[in-house]
């Protein structure tokens, strides 16, 4: 446990700058390219008609895919169908030069490099993440360009859905892979890993507080030992003991939020299901696609790289999204009203979302705070409304204010994980994280030392432990 200890701490540092690959909603959008709205000659209901399985969809997005506006909708069974919006034809699974053309499509390629298909996979070290289970087989194509640049396709869309880097995928060996204990062949197996991580972590705490006990029992302030010492132990030994108890309350919490970040034994599950409620809030568990059309986006100086329809209380309109932090609502009516209406159809939805609950507080969150913000490559967009409800899971919704939909539901357990998990491991307050590099300095200083701690423990440990192998020989 020592040793485990050890590997924690360092590579928590490393993980405090070196994520595990993702391919952000930032990235994506920069290098989707500009939708051409020319050549969209099917609306969406009429595209729909093209998908087999599903004849009532939750959601309607045109993008592109191979270099040419798609449809993508997703069916009430909660399947994902592509649509080409130009020949109203439905996207099969694609090959490797389908893969190619993809990227070739895509901002990550230019005219400087010649990208190649390494293999068509199911899993590697980087694509272990479950989000990615409805896109494979992935192709694997490198660009072969001065970073080491890898990107995954999906099979079933044509659309890149992660990318590495060699230097991200070195340090990612270093963090990632040995704080989460994420080899490939194990993680394979989502199971047998999360009862290892569970156990593991419980055995760690088992070795805290054990320790603690000894530790304190050991230790003497009013009644020293002889020559005024308050420990009984020398060297390595004796700042194995002092280091120990001093690093406490930092190395016990440190593995329990690690433990909590597997959300043992449901703990955090919540009761109640967000999807009726959001339903309520929509006017529909389903969208109307007969009653969907394409907004006129000529007025829009900036690119526009997706269009995306919503509804509020059953009342259908879209919004365009020309970058992460760049959205723009449609509606009937001039451009300038459009928020206005925006506002209005919310503040009228909110209470829909538990209508037999009392709505305590709705606020409009313009920046990160405690409970809603940006870490670990999370997409949260802003400005964004917080409506509060006194049910018995004291619910709160956080709901986008510039397309109007609902992006999260935070109860009572969640906001539990949030302090027991984020909090204690991560220490992501918002008073350090908005006076950064503060956040790094106390997040670092505390790693070495619970490095340096677990590393005494190391040396005594393996000291005994030779000391006893030897001992046996003689």
């Amino acid at each position: 446990m020592c040793l485990l200890f050890a590997l924690w701490f360092a590579s928590g540092i490393v993980m405090m700058y070196v994520e595990y690959p993702e391919l952000t909603e930032a990235e994506r959008l920069e290098a989707l390219p500009e939708l051409n709205i020319g050549e969209v000659n099917y609306l969406p209901f009429a595209a729909s008609k093209s998908v087999t399985g599903d004849s009532a969809f939750t959601a309607a997005k045109l993008t592109t895919t191979l270099g040419r506006p798609t449809y993508e909708f997703r069916g009430i069974s909660g399947a994902t169908s592509f649509v080409f919006a130009d020949t109203n034809e439905l996207l099969q699974p694609i090959d490797d030069a389908l893969a190619l053309v993809s990227v070739r499509e895509s901002g990550f390629s230019s005219n400087q490099i010649t990208p190649t298909v390494e293999a068509t996979i199911d899993f590697d070290q980087w694509t272990l993440s479950t989000g990615l289970n409805r896109y494979r087989p992935l192709h694997k194509v490198s660009l072969n360009d001065d970073r080491g640049t890898v990107l995954y396709v999906a099979s079933t869309s044509g659309q890149i859905v992660r990318d590495t880097n060699e230097p991200e995928r070195f340090w990612n060996w270093l963090g990632s892979t040995i704080h989460w204990i994420y080899p490939a062949i194990l993680r394979k197996n989502a199971s047998l890993w999360n009862d290892l991580v569970v156990y593991i972590s419980l055995l760690g705490i088992i070795s805290v507080v054990t320790g603690a006990i000894v530790g304190f029992l050991r230790l003497r302030l009013f009644n020293p030992y002889k020559g005024g010492r308050v420990s009984p132990y020398k060297s390595w030994m004796k700042w194995h003991h002092i280091g120990g108890l001093l690093t406490l309350v930092f190395v016990s919490t440190y593995i329990f939020s690690g433990l909590m970040s597997m959300g043992p034994w449901g703990v955090f599950n919540s009761p109640v299901s967000q999807q009726g409620q959001i339903a309520r809030y929509n006017g529909a568990d389903t969208l109307r696609l007969s009653t969907l059309t394409l907004p006129n986006t000529t007025t829009i100086e900036s690119k526009v790289k997706e269009i995306k329809w919503h509804q509020i209380l059953g009342e259908p309109y879209s919004s365009a999204t020309l970058s992460a932090s760049e959205r723009i609502p449609f509606f009937g009516g001039t451009q300038s009203d459009q928020q206005a209406q925006l506002e209005e159809k919310i503040q009228r939805a909110i209470p829909q979302l538990i209508p037999d609950a009392q709505l305590q507080n709705v606020e409009l969150i313009r920046s990160p705070d405690n409970y809603y913000y940006s870490m670990h490559n999370r997409y949260r967009p802003l400005p964004v409304y917080r409506a509060v409800f006194n049910d018995s899971q004291k619910s709160w919704f956080h709901i986008d204010g510039v397309t109007g939909e609902v992006i999260n539901r935070v109860d009572k357990t969640a906001r539990q994980e949030r302090w027991l998990f984020n909090g204690l491991h991560s220490l992501d307050f918002q008073i350090l994280l908005q006076h950064r590099p503060l956040w790094d300095m106390v997040v670092i200083s505390l790693n070495l030392l619970g490095l340096a701690f677990s590393i005494t423990a190391v040396v005594v440990g393996w000291r005994r432990l030779t000391h006893s192998i030897n001992k046996g020989f003689s």
